[in-house]
């Protein structure tokens, strides 16, 4: 199926607005599909689509931030969490640089990049009852006391990494 140049057009403006093929598809009365082979068949159809689609994709970002901005800057009373959750989703998937940028701590054999590193603390109380306590080769016992200096428990702090495998 041929579309037309009214068609086209408004596909073009929707897909600027919103920055997605089904909204240009939508407001043209046509498939998602037809905008496809449109695109196949016209060369400057398809630079023209894919520029839309650039410009609404800033445009989507820009409107993200200028939420996260309002929220910052003019807190309502009552904070819509799922609006600012989707305004910071939005704006990380479509302004580059948005999240910053990962650094690298340090490196562990085998390829592994360290994200954090957090010394995790396990309490062992002292009563009667058997605790099974984690095993782990670093780790650090301190007694807690009370204010006349009875013993109350243990704490074990074993450290924990957390990482991520960057070479498979």
């Amino acid at each position: 199926m041929r579309i037309n140049a009214d068609q086209k057009e408004t596909a073009i403006e929707a897909i600027r607005i919103h920055g997605i093929m089904k909204a240009g598809a939508e407001a043209a009365g046509v498939s998602v599909r037809t905008l496809n082979e449109e695109m196949r068949r016209s060369a400057i159809f398809k630079k023209r689509v894919l520029e839309a689609r650039e410009e609404g994709k800033r445009n989507v970002a820009d409107n993200a931030i200028e939420r996260i901005k309002e929220y910052a800057f003019n807190p309502p009373a009552k904070t819509d969490r799922n609006v600012l959750t989707a305004a910071i989703v939005l704006a990380n998937a479509y302004e580059p640089g948005f999240r910053g940028t990962t650094t690298v701590q340090g490196r562990i054999d085998h390829g592994v990049r360290i994200i954090t590193a957090v010394p995790r603390p396990n309490y062992e109380l002292l009563d009667n009852s058997p605790k099974k306590m984690l095993q782990s080769g670093k780790e650090r016992k301190v007694e807690i006391r009370d204010e006349k200096g009875n013993l109350i428990a243990v704490q074990t702090v074993e450290e924990a990494i957390e990482g991520e495998i960057i070479n498979e």
